[in-house]
Formats: structure tokens, sequence, C-alpha cells
């Protein structure tokens, strides 16, 4: 008697291959996964309003002005995009004068605002390119200040939305998990394959 095939595949057998391929297809979605978050940048978005200094008012022609700081933690040191966005109130916008400034030293970097103070805009966005390279963590200060006798105008509310890098150690930990999880579900699948004689 000719025996034609000497690897039967049992119920069992097959049930194992199916999941072993259920498996190995799972692992690659979650090690994809996994691979796209880490090397996704942290995002974190500050919005402060109300509560402000003078209740927000700028006072007029007074060069003191209007200073609103907040001081931020828990980001990574390098910064990839940051987008200040300011919202005033008033019918004078021209007449103020304003910058954002990060940390509190005399030699701090600062990016001046005076170039979006026109009349007729009271809400506006900047990216602070200048800043990227500088640690966020930090004291980030707004300051507004009236020049010219008029009306008076107002801080309503303002945001830093900082997109920030994430550590290179944290992107290779990330990259070596899905690697090491996915080969793992590889080798699994084979070795279930060859104890039940279906290895091609």
């Amino acid at each position: 008697m000719t025996i034609l095939n000497t690897h039967i595949k049992t119920p069992a057998c097959a049930a194992a291959a199916a999941a072993g391929r259920r498996m190995l297809r799972m692992g690659l979605a979650l090690g994809g996964l996994a691979a796209m978050l880490c090397l996704s940048a942290q995002g974190a978005l500050y919005t402060f309003s109300g509560s402000f200094q003078n209740s927000g008012v700028i006072s007029d022609n007074n060069p003191i002005g209007l200073t609103d700081a907040h001081t931020l933690s828990g980001l990574t040191t390098t910064s990839r995009d940051i987008i200040l966005t300011v919202n005033l109130s008033g019918a004078s916008i021209s007449d103020l004068t304003g910058y954002i400034r990060l940390g509190n030293l005399a030699s701090s970097p600062f990016v001046n605002l005076d170039q979006y103070l026109t009349d007729g805009t009271t809400s506006f966005s900047v990216d602070l390119a200048g800043l990227r390279s500088y640690d966020p963590n930090n004291t980030w200060t707004l300051f507004f200040a009236d020049t010219s006798p008029g009306i008076e105008n107002s801080l309503v509310s303002w945001s830093l939305d900082i997109t920030a890098v994430p550590e290179p150690t944290n992107v290779a930990l990330g990259l070596f998990a899905a690697v090491f999880g996915v080969g793992s579900l590889w080798r699994g699948r084979q070795k279930r394959l060859q104890d039940c004689g279906s290895l091609n």
C-alpha cells in the first residue's frame, strides 16, 4: 500500500493553525500600532482664561501693562511645534504692544507680537518657531501694554499648543517591544505547526 500523505491535519491541529494565524495578524497589528504610537509626537494644549490681573483689562496708556505667567511641566525637552493663540477684545488693538517669553531671566528668549496687534483683529495665532529648540518646561509669560491714550482693550484668553518630540530612548524601546512581540508570535505559530506536523 502506498502512503500518499504522512502529515494528517487533525481538527485540533487545523484549529491551532487558524488560531496561530489570527494571533500573528493581531500581533502585527498591535506591533504596528505600538511603533506608530512611540514615533508619534506628544502633544499638549494649555488654555488660560479668566482670573487675569486687573480682570484682563490692559490699562489705557500705561506702560506697566498686563502680565500673565504660567509654569508648564511634564513635556519632553525638545519641541517640534509651538502655536500661541491669543483672544483679545477692544476697538484699539493697534495701541497695544506685546510679547511671549519663555523663562524669567533677562536673557530669556521671547517673541515680539506687535505685528499681530492690528485694529479689527482680536484673535490671532502665531507659530513660535524661534522657541522650538528650548526646553518648554519653564515659565511662559504673556505681556501686553497700551502705549497710546484712547479705548481700553482686554485679554480674553490665550493658549499654547505644544507638540513635542518623543525621547529617542522611548522610541527605541517601543520599536524593540513591537518587533519582539511579533517575533514571539511568529515563533509560537511555527512551533505549533511543527508539533502538528503541518510545517511546509
